[in-house]
């Protein structure tokens, strides 16, 4: 791809051309992706970036992102129902200092969300479970 580049857009292409560092994130995912992984530490893509010469692997991802090439995503833990009523009643609350810090990835839209999709359908397919009131009903008659 970047003899490509050169051979239509000459001098005017290089190493840190923001459409060839958009172009190689959108690869290291797909590649990531292939192996499995629907998301990638953005850390990772960095490093990945800098070693195919991009002279600023922080700023492609930035790029990469506005041009909405990729999709941010930080891992949490879920937090419960008992600490959403909380925080909607204290959107205050400091920031807990203990926390260890979580990661950044990026993962291109397709897979983010067929793997969000797929999750609600399994969530549905779990509440289609027996429910109690129905056995007791069954059991009354």
């Amino acid at each position: 791809a970047d003899g490509f580049a050169r051979a239509l857009l000459g001098a005017a292409c290089g190493p840190g051309d923001e459409r060839r560092a958009a172009a190689l994130v959108g690869w290291l995912l797909e590649r990531g992706a292939l192996q499995g992984h629907t998301a990638v530490e953005a850390s990772s893509v960095r490093t990945a970036l800098a070693g195919h010469g991009v002279p600023d692997p922080d700023e492609a991802v930035r790029h990469a992102v506005s041009e909405g090439v990729v999709l941010v995503f930080q891992e949490g833990p879920e937090e419960s129902e008992e600490d959403e009523a909380e925080e909607a009643g204290d959107r205050e609350s400091p920031v807990d200092a203990d926390a260890p810090e979580r990661p950044v990835l990026l993962g291109l839209d397709r897979y983010a969300l067929a793997e969000e999709s797929l999750a609600d359908g399994l969530a549905r397919l779990l509440k289609t479970g027996p429910d109690a009131s129905w056995e007791e009903a069954a059991a009354a008659a």
